[in-house]
């Protein structure tokens, strides 16, 4: 029995590769996978080996993060996926994953030199280096799950198609956060402290969302929209409601969503 863990390395060191390998480093330090980080620029390589030094290894090149590895994942800038896969060499058996949002990996494997032993699709988020949100994976994939569900939720969906609504779903990261940022300046403008404003609403959305978790989807339903007749909460629901504000975070998500699933058929 081989109880080498295997060694995980990524291809890009931007703001995913950073959280994921942060993840792995502090909050799944039981399990340390070996993990080796490449990029075009060298510095953002070596700031990871040296945030983590017992852990992480800065390749000197893309390939050299390729020959080292057992699983492989392709994080650079999807506009850049094409030239940097068709340069580089892999094994038959290598396990490839691509969070690159708009390419799924029947197009990856045509730029590839060899067909690998897995290849499947991850929808990972920054958040992974601090809390173990959701990762998507697509298709389901027992040996990824096990890896990764160490940093992270493993969610598994059978077609990438199902994928790129979820990948759609992750555009509303930044407007999540601009509902956090109005309602502080709101609380702000009527006399509260800036500090006690973002400390109240931030974490009153994280808990919120932390009871959210532990319903199902008729709960979550009930939650969304059941309150007390008469009271702020409902007054609140319905104001918004007429305002179109509902409508308008599913409307984003149509033009969104045409860019995450360009050229993925529906299946």
């Amino acid at each position: 029995m081989n109880d080498k863990l295997p060694t995980i390395g990524f291809l890009g060191s931007g703001a995913i590769t950073t959280a994921m390998v942060t993840g792995f480093c502090l909050r799944a330090s039981v399990t340390p996978y070996p993990i080796i980080v490449s990029d075009m620029r060298q510095e953002a390589c070596e700031k990871l080996e040296q945030q983590f030094p017992d852990r992480v290894t800065a390749a000197k090149s893309l390939q050299e993060c390729v020959d080292h590895s057992d699983w492989i994942v392709i994080a650079v800038w999807p506009q850049a996926g094409k030239e940097v896969i068709e340069s580089l060499t892999f094994r038959p058996d290598h396990k490839v994953i691509n969070v690159m949002f708009d390419k799924t990996v029947e197009e990856i494997s045509t730029w590839m030199n060899c067909k690998v032993d897995t290849m499947l699709h991850m929808i990972p988020g920054t958040f992974l280096a601090f809390y173990p949100g959701p990762i998507v994976q697509c298709p389901p994939t027992p040996e990824a799950a096990e890896i990764f569900g160490k940093i992270g939720k493993i969610v598994s969906v059978e077609s990438r198609y199902q994928a790129a609504v979820f990948g759609a779903v992750t555009g509303c990261f930044a407007p999540m956060f601009a509902v956090l940022d109005h309602l502080i300046d709101w609380s702000v403008s009527e006399g509260v402290p800036e500090g006690a404003a973002t400390e109240y609403i931030t974490n009153m959305f994280a808990a919120v969302t932390q009871e959210a978790c532990g319903k199902d989807r008729a709960g979550v339903h009930t939650m969304a929209t059941v309150s007390t007749p008469g009271g702020i909460n409902l007054q609140a629901l319905d104001l918004i409601t007429k305002a179109g504000g509902f409508d308008a975070w599913v409307n984003a998500m149509k033009p969104v969503f045409a860019r995450t699933a360009e050229n993925i058929p529906k299946t």
